[in-house]
């Protein structure tokens, strides 16, 4: 899942004005040069390996894959690890596809010829992501302040497996690890894309019968929004965000019982046939397992959390390449999107027992049947 997120560095799919997928081709969202390219609240500097590493990119992105071919070295790359991981071909089999290639191709073509080359070349492309050591227990995570240290601080439970005798010096394995990728990098890069840049804005601009609901700014918790923070509102370019969060078993039901909990982010100011494609739904953190975090959830969306308020009141410098221009952008989370049991662990409100409905909550007409002692919910709306 991971890696398919990250898929979204390499590409950006065309579409038209109402939002739907002109013709299914994919391009390489590289239309902003350099100095427009931002990470988290200030742009590169230039002095810095870091630049010359993305200038490098920008380099791959020109060069063609020899003398008169028409795709460029990194359009032929970011096309063969996507089929490496669609297809989950391993490494040495992708070591070989590469050599084959080299015998096959004009001798000045610039494909890297095994996988460890080709990290290298699209390695500034790619997303960044956190690993964050986890209570086994889900009690904390060992970061900021606690990041040094080896017991929870709530049951004592140890942060580390023990270490095999005849190799006490080796690398230490943590218990639980959660995998966090950050989102003020992936929706800055929302307005890298002149095509996207675009489209960010349509929520703001469509035109929509009235009666009729075809976005979720048709909707009157989006019009309540922009009346309680009009300050927001002033600028259609701040992204509106919506999450969601759901466990799936990897193994199915004839493996072990294990259970990963991904939690991703929509924007949603883009037109429906955009915000529902999976390539603008953000993967943001893998909550790992065996079991489901059940109200203890919060502890994992710590990291989120935290990106999310500074988003909303700081925002982050962005560059906006469809006018050119450079903004303070800011966040919301509007909503989140769960089944019952999903959304009493999200909220910490208990969807079990007669006050589970979450629209009435303590003040809900429901009771208890006489024989059957269950909850009963019959004429509540």
């Amino acid at each position: 899942m991971i890696l398919d997120a990250a898929e979204a560095a390499f590409y950006s799919s065309t579409y038209n004005q109402d939002g739907a997928p002109d013709d299914g081709t994919r391009s390489c969202p590289l239309d902003a040069g350099p100095s427009s390219y931002f990470y988290r609240g200030g742009p590169y500097d230039y002095v810095s390996g870091l630049a010359d590493r993305f200038h490098d990119v920008l380099h791959a992105a020109e060069q063609p894959l020899w003398n008169g071919c028409t795709t460029s070295q990194l359009i032929a790359v970011a096309e063969l690890v996507g089929i490496k991981t669609d297809g989950h071909i391993s490494q040495r089999i992708y070591d070989r596809i590469s050599q084959w290639g080299d015998h096959i191709m004009p001798r000045d073509h610039t494909l890297p010829l095994d996988y460890y080359n080709t990290k290298k070349l699209i390695k500034d492309l790619g997303l960044p992501m956190e690993k964050i050591d986890a209570c086994k227990n889900s009690c904390m995570l060992y970061w900021k302040d606690d990041i040094d240290l080896d017991y929870c601080k709530f049951c004592g439970m140890a942060r580390y497996k023990p270490t095999k005798v005849r190799n006490p010096n080796g690398k230490k394995t943590p218990y639980a690890v959660l995998r966090y990728l950050p989102i003020t990098p992936r929706v800055q890069r929302l307005y890298v894309s002149k095509t996207t840049a675009e489209q960010m804005t349509w929520h703001a601009t469509h035109q929509t019968e009235e009666g009729s609901m075809v976005h979720p700014s048709n909707a009157e918790a989006w019009r309540h929004f922009d009346r309680t923070h009009p300050d927001f509102a002033a600028e259609p370019r701040d992204v509106r965000l919506g999450l969601c969060t759901d466990g799936f078993a990897p193994h199915g039901q004839y493996g072990r019982t294990y259970s990963y909990w991904p939690v991703i982010l929509t924007p949603y100011n883009l037109p429906p046939g955009m915000c529902i494609s999976s390539e603008y739904m953000f993967l943001t953190m893998v909550i790992p397992g065996p079991s489901n975090p059940k109200r203890l959830i919060d502890i994992y969306l710590e990291p989120l959390i935290k990106e999310l308020q500074n988003l909303w009141h700081v925002g982050v410098q962005t560059r906006d390449n469809a006018k050119d221009e450079t903004f303070m952008r800011c966040a919301a989370l509007m909503w989140t999107v769960n089944d019952l049991p999903a959304y009493g662990m999200a909220s910490g409100w208990s969807t079990a027992g007669v006050t589970r409905c979450p629209v009435c909550m303590k003040d809900t007409c429901a009771f208890y049947l006489q024989n059957g002692r269950k909850a009963c919910y019959f004429d509540c709306h």
